[in-house]
C-alpha cells in the first residue's frame, strides 16, 4: 500500500505548523529593539502596521501611531502578561507577518493599507476559529494601548481620578 494524497497533505500541513510554531519561537527570542524592553524591531513594525488600519484618525482625534500604540503595546507585553503569553503574542505577530507573506507574497507590514484591512477581515473570519482568537488578542492588547491616550480618552469625555464635587 502507497502513501496517499490525504496522508501527504496531513504531513505538509504539519511540517508547516512545525515551521510556524517555530518561527514564531525564533522570533521570540529576538533581542529587543533599540528603546524598547520586549519586542524586536520586526515586531514593532508589525505592531505599528496594525495600529494604522486598526486605529484610523477618524472618528477618534489622533490615529493609531501618534498614539504611540506600538510603544504602548511593549509596555503592556512586558509589564501585565507573563511571559509565556507574552511570547505567545509575540508568534501571533510574527505569524500574521509570515503567513500574509506565503498568502499573497508580501509581508503584511509592508502591504499597503487596505490590503491589511483585508487581511484583518480574513483573521476575523469565525470560521477559522484559531485566526479569528489571533485576530481577537490583536484587537485587544493594541485596543488597551489605543484607548488609554490620553487624547483618546478626554475625546471619549473619559476623565482619569476623582472629581469630587465643586464648592458651591
Amino acid at each position: 500500500m502507497g502513501i496517499t494524497r490525504r496522508q501527504v497533505l496531513a504531513g505538509c500541513v504539519g511540517a508547516c505548523g512545525l515551521a510556524i510554531v517555530g518561527g514564531g519561537a525564533v522570533a521570540v527570542v529576538e533581542a529587543p529593539a533599540r528603546g524598547a524592553r520586549l519586542l524586536s524591531a520586526r515586531e514593532l513594525l508589525i505592531v505599528r502596521a496594525l495600529a494604522e488600519v486598526m486605529f484610523p484618525a477618524d472618528p477618534f482625534p489622533i490615529d493609531g501611531v501618534e498614539a504611540e500604540v506600538p510603544e504602548e503595546v511593549d509596555r503592556i507585553l512586558s509589564d501585565m502578561l507573563a511571559p509565556l503569553h507574552a511570547n505567545g503574542f509575540r508568534a501571533l505577530l510574527h505569524m500574521l507577518e509570515w503567513g500574509t507573506a506565503a498568502s499573497r507574497g508580501t509581508a503584511f507590514s509592508q502591504l499597503p493599507a487596505d490590503v491589511r484591512r483585508e487581511v484583518l477581515l480574513t483573521w476575523a473570519d469565525p470560521e477559522v476559529f484559531t485566526r479569528r482568537v489571533a485576530d481577537d488578542a490583536f484587537r485587544l492588547v493594541l485596543g488597551m494601548a489605543y484607548f488609554q491616550h490620553p487624547k483618546v480618552l478626554a475625546h471619549m469625555g473619559w476623565s482619569l481620578g476623582c472629581a469630587g464635587r465643586g464648592e458651591g
